[in-house]
């Protein structure tokens, strides 16, 4: 086996190992990552607050829209209570007791009374009275500092406060008086989403001991929105369906009797709604931008859940992990695609419908919203996404890097880059094509090569072709082959581009100056190099794959390319460094030119218009040229007088000498016929 054939079966057996040993971990990473963030997400900070913003989205956008809730009715002490009454905390509980006795007059179906009673006052007696006399059950919040941990009294006052609380509890002479939970399951922002953690010590909430269920749910609590608002009320749609009282209207007993009717067989939640005292942000109040509702409202949405038994089960673990583990591979599966295609888009676009599909089918089948980890399956989709393009690039990086390499010495950077990028774009077959030509070659380096050792010589056909390839490449030039000493390349294959004329030319000045650079170089050193002949021609050519079932070779064919490779030749007999032909001035019109005559060139029977392009300060030196072969090809005598002249003001043109002299021996204007290469 041949040297080349053991390093390529070497790279194989290491390449299929590395892919054996990527789909190893990239399946390892997909149980991994499909299954922890989804469970892990709502514990985590960041992603914590971006699954609870993605829930309240979906329970503002799927909550049922209600008008005024025919069960349950609030009354709130408020602002203008607290004005009128002149007391906050703690409440006037006279009136507290009005109220109480209103309600039950008016034939409620049972009483919350969502305050605490941790201090002493003059006027408790009456509230105890009124309770000890209602016929509808009352239930009322008992704050525990063991059960809730210090959540609603502070370790300072909690031993006080308990004691007066269990003093006016143990007034309270009816069995049926029913001590509740005050809390509210809220996140670290306060805001109140789901049913409060239950405990074994706990007591049953306030809302599931009026709706008389058992304690336990702690699933997200269902709010609901009011479908319209009523015009001169302030309404609002997190809180407005619950027909609401002031406290203070209970102050006049004509005034209470006058309301009692309206509490007829309801709920009757009695709560503070008090500026900045135990408010709530709620998912809906959230999106919607409303203000925070109060927490007696918060109580009154749970007993509305708890009385229509809207108790939705959990997603359960294995249903998590399944939805995360699929949209693992999903991620898995999207990274091997082009990221360009229109395949990756439908997969990015599918992905995200399943996702926001999920809450809209967990809701009919009675799953909890709270329990969807919609960030942590997006996560998962996410990171498998990430990691699965990285192992994949890195997979194909090295097949990529050799053949970038490989095109690197003969395309410039960006026609390589363009073809690994969309192999398409790469004709395999020979197709016609008008190319740009160009071809070097170095005078006199056989004769050279003779005079200096071999490893010398070596060197510096190196470095040459080196820096010469450089230039042809960052000119977006193709490097044809290079035959010795000489180099062929071409502009417009495999790929074209409008600036291939401008290209070219430039390349050919730059390749003049660089190779001018390196024999004065090699000169200083004591080492020849002669000078470097350019032609450059623009016509049809085939390009494409030529060679035989071993090899193939990326070239181009046809009688322009000899033009091209007898152009370089001509330099030889016009004195010039760079020859271009009339079809590269038409293609290329943007560059400056200074024509240097009619030549018939060996195996050519029609003569060739021949130009020189220049640069710089030599553009106007052209213009002159010009000129005077204007005159010339008119006819005028004076035409070849000015070229004398210009010559003597540059002596040292080589070019300019040898083209008065092929004007004086064509007398008659007849072309200039070459001899062989």
């Amino acid at each position: 086996m041949r040297e080349g054939d053991q390093s390529g079966h070497g790279f194989l057996k290491r390449f299929a190992h590395a892919r054996q040993s990527s789909a190893l971990f990239l399946a390892i990473a997909c149980l991994f990552v499909g299954i922890a963030p989804p469970l892990l997400v709502k514990s985590l900070p960041g992603t914590a607050d971006l699954e609870n913003l993605v829930h309240d989205l979906y329970r503002t956008a799927l909550a049922p829209e209600v008008g005024i809730d025919p069960d349950i009715s609030i009354i709130h002490y408020d602002d203008v209570t607290a004005r009128d009454t002149g007391k906050t905390s703690p409440v006037d509980r006279a009136l507290l007791a009005k109220a109480i006795r209103a309600a039950d007059a008016g034939g409620a179906k049972a009483i919350g009374v969502d305050f605490f009673f941790a201090q002493p006052t003059d006027d408790e007696d009456d509230l105890v009275a009124a309770i000890n006399a209602a016929r509808a059950p009352v239930f009322m919040i008992y704050a525990d500092p063991e059960a809730d941990r210090g959540a609603f009294w502070s370790a300072e006052i909690s031993v006080e406060s308990k004691a007066h609380q269990d003093d006016l509890w143990g007034r309270i002479a009816r069995a049926d008086v029913t001590k509740a939970s005050p809390m509210i399951g809220t996140d670290s922002a306060n805001t109140a989403r789901r049913w409060p953690t239950h405990r074994a010590t706990s007591q049953v909430s306030l809302a599931g001991a009026m709706a008389g269920i058992e304690p336990g749910f702690e699933g997200s609590i269902a709010y609901s929105k009011l479908a319209t608002k009523r015009p001169g009320t302030n309404d609002s749609y997190a809180g407005g369906m619950f027909p609401s009282f002031s406290l203070t209207s209970f102050r006049e007993p004509a005034a209470a009797q006058a309301i009692a009717p309206f509490f007829a067989d309801r709920y009757v939640l009695i709560g503070l709604d008090i500026f900045n005292a135990d408010r709530f942000p709620t998912p809906i109040t959230r999106v919607l931008g409303e203000d925070e509702i109060p927490g007696v409202t918060v109580h009154a949405h749970m007993l509305r859940q708890a009385l229509d038994q809207n108790f939705p089960a959990p997603l359960p673990v294995w249903g998590i992990a399944m939805i995360g583990l699929a949209m693992a591979a999903a991620g898995a599966a999207a990274g091997m695609l082009d990221k360009k295609g229109l395949l990756f888009a439908a997969a990015i676009l599918i992905v995200f419908a399943f996702l926001a599909a999920v809450p809209l089918l967990a809701v009919p089948i009675d799953i909890d919203m709270l329990s969807i980890p919609m960030t942590g399956w997006l996560l998962s989709f996410v990171l498998m996404l990430a990691l699965s393009s990285y192992l994949n690039a890195a997979r194909t990086s090295r097949e990529r890097a050799f053949a970038r390499g490989a095109l690197g010495k003969y395309l410039s950077a960006d026609v390589a880059q363009e073809i690994l990028d969309d192999p398409d774009k790469l004709s395999l077959e020979g197709e016609e094509r008008s190319l740009f030509m160009l071809f070097t070659d170095l005078e006199g380096f056989t004769r050279i090569s003779h005079t200096q050792p071999p490893r010398a010589t070596a060197r510096i056909l190196n470095r040459y072709l080196d820096e010469m390839s450089d230039v042809i490449l960052d000119h977006g030039g193709t490097i044809d082959k290079f035959v010795g000493d000489a180099i062929v390349a071409f502009w417009g294959a495999p790929l074209a581009s409008e600036s291939d004329g401008p290209n070219s030319v430039a390349c050919a000045l730059a390749l003049h100056n660089c190779a001018e650079r390196l024999r004065g170089e090699l000169n200083d050193r004591g080492e020849a190099l002669g000078r470097t002949r350019i032609g450059l021609h623009y016509g049809p050519v085939v390009v494409g794959n030529f060679g035989g079932k071993q090899r193939i070779q990326y070239t181009a064919l046809g009688d322009a390319m000899n033009t091209a490779a007898r152009l370089e030749g001509a330099n030889k007999y016009l004195g010039s460094d760079i020859l271009v032909s009339a079809a590269v001035r038409e293609a290329a019109p943007g560059c400056a030119y200074r024509p240097l005559g009619q030549i018939v060139m060996a195996g050519v029977d029609d003569p060739i218009a021949v130009y020189e392009p220049v640069a710089g300060d030599k553009a106007d030196y052209a213009v002159q040229v010009e000129a005077a072969m204007a005159a010339v090809n008119a006819g005028e005598p004076d035409g070849v007088t000015d070229l004398r002249g210009l010559h003597e003001n540059f002596p040292d043109d080589r070019a300019l000498s040898g083209l008065i002299e092929r004007l004086d021996a064509i007398k008659g204007g007849k072309p200039y016929v070459l001899g062989s290469k």
